[in-house]
């Protein structure tokens, strides 16, 4: 038996709610990690293999020589799925990698990393994190063949780095193939309606992205935005705003049509992200993930690409795409639904498979893609897994809103039990002495926590006070 520590935040049948997800940060930041992880996962599903998920330890602060001593006694393989990670805003993290990966003695193999950057260009004048990426790889290329890239684009970069394509192979997002080894997309149908089904996905930092959601969000009243955000998700649970809006067009705020109306919902797990997606007519926007969810569902589906970690992707694997610039000031989602042609797409998958398939075998990993390999297994448990539905907004009406106030009440009052019982282990209250000759205690650090606690749950009957 072949034992895998794979860098995940979880089993994929494992069940997490809101709540949980977001005091155990199991996003990493974006809900797109949980779908090319569980990809990574499903393909190395085999007979002969046992995996266990690292809870997105390996990148935590911290990690001691204690923590590489254990993973050296007990696993095989390190697998590290991995997305845009050679980007300033992930540098401390990518640092953290390499000094675990540098303590191993068993063999590491990392899927499907991609650099981000300015598809001018300048961003790479003044590479701030060139060194970090040179000792990274080093580190991987010790204990591996070759490092799985996401396509050309960071081929280019790593060549400029050193690294020539002896040891960099091209092989896509493994997030496609999370179905099995032929997905495929419906054609387009007679064309969108003002009350068409339409998922949109948005990157508040894109600039050109905020007219069109403004636009898209008064024309089509069914649209329905789909997150992807830690702070995102903070703001479906707790209806703190993700940001104090400059721009009030973004949908990162509670006075947004797409909250009030709520029209946005937020994915805890992919099986229920792409279930979603395939009850909607199209889905577009900039996400690479929230588009990849849409492909998994057979949804037609249209990227708008804005830099080179989405474009790279979509040249590579032939989705459906164009860049602002390509586009009329007023394109309306009726006209990218039309350009939602995935026949090179599925022509191409075979390619793709096989270069992914064959990264994995050069790199010691066997995988479910091999003849009567099937991870079935693994297809049940997730199937039969009873995981959380997609996350509504405090607006939510009926029943669900009902059920959407109790468990957000039920998660207050099971923190302030649990802050309340820590303190009392400690022996102490929250009562302030009425002795002017007799000190208060000191207040111990779970007093800030239940204040905390208690601020949440008066916001949030303040809102539903307003909601009524």
């Amino acid at each position: 038996m072949t034992k895998i520590l794979l860098r995940a935040s979880k089993h994929p049948w494992e069940a997490l709610s809101a709540e949980e997800t977001l005091r155990t940060r199991a996003l990493a930041e974006n809900a797109g990690n949980l779908l090319f992880s569980q990809s990574v996962y499903r393909s190395l599903a085999t007979s002969g293999s046992e995996i266990t998920p690292d809870g997105f330890r390996s990148h935590r602060k911290g990690q001691s020589a204690e923590y590489a001593a254990w993973v050296n006694e007990n696993f095989d393989q390190f697998v590290i799925p991995l997305a845009n990670a050679f980007r300033p805003g992930f540098q401390k993290y990518l640092q953290r990698l390499t000094a675990l990966i540098s303590r191993l003695d068993i063999p590491v193999v990392v899927v499907g990393v991609g650099s981000q950057h300015k598809l001018d260009g300048s961003a790479l004048a003044d590479d701030p994190i060139a060194g970090d990426v040179q000792k990274f790889m080093a580190a991987v290329l010790e204990r591996s063949s070759s490092v799985g890239v996401r396509g050309e684009y960071t081929a280019d970069y790593l060549a400029g780095l050193g690294f020539d394509d002896n040891v960099v192979d091209i092989i896509g997002c493994p997030s496609l193939f999370m179905n099995g080894s032929t997905p495929t997309v419906n054609r387009p149908g007679s064309g969108l309606q003002p009350d068409s089904q339409i998922a949109m996905t948005v990157s508040p930092y894109v600039k050109p992205m905020k007219p069109i959601v403004d636009r898209h969000t008064r024309k089509y009243s069914n649209l329905v935005y789909v997150p992807q955000n830690h702070k995102d998700l903070a703001m479906m649970v707790w209806g703190d705003n993700r940001t104090n809006p400059k721009d009030l067009r973004n949908p990162t705020h509670t006075g947004h049509a797409l909250y009030r109306e709520d029209r946005m919902r937020f994915p805890l797990d992919p099986r229920t992200w792409v279930d979603f997606l395939r009850n909607q007519e199209f889905v577009f926007g900039t996400r690479i993930h929230g588009s990849v969810a849409g492909i998994l569902a057979g949804t037609p589906t249209f990227l708008l690409t804005h830099d080179s970690r989405t474009l790279e992707l979509a040249e590579y694997h032939k989705i459906p795409h164009a860049g602002f610039k390509e586009l009329a000031k007023d394109i309306d989602a009726a006209d990218l639904y039309e350009r939602a042609d995935y026949s090179d797409f599925e022509a191409h998958v075979p390619e793709v498979l096989a270069r992914y398939s064959s990264f994995l075998e050069k790199n010691g990993l066997r995988h479910s893609f091999a003849p009567g390999k099937q991870p079935d297994e693994f297809d049940t448990h997730v199937a039969e897994a009873q995981l959380p539905p997609m996350v509504p907004t405090l607006f939510a009406e009926g029943e669900e809103g009902k059920q959407v106030v109790m468990q957000r009440i039920n998660e207050l009052h099971n923190r302030q039990v649990e802050i309340e019982s820590a303190v009392a282990k400690q022996g102490q209250g929250f009562e302030v002495s009425q002795s002017n000759s007799t000190p208060a205690p000191k207040p111990s650090k779970h007093r800030g926590m239940f204040v905390r606690v208690v601020d949440k749950a008066r916001a949030l009957n303040r809102k539903l006070r307003r909601r009524r």
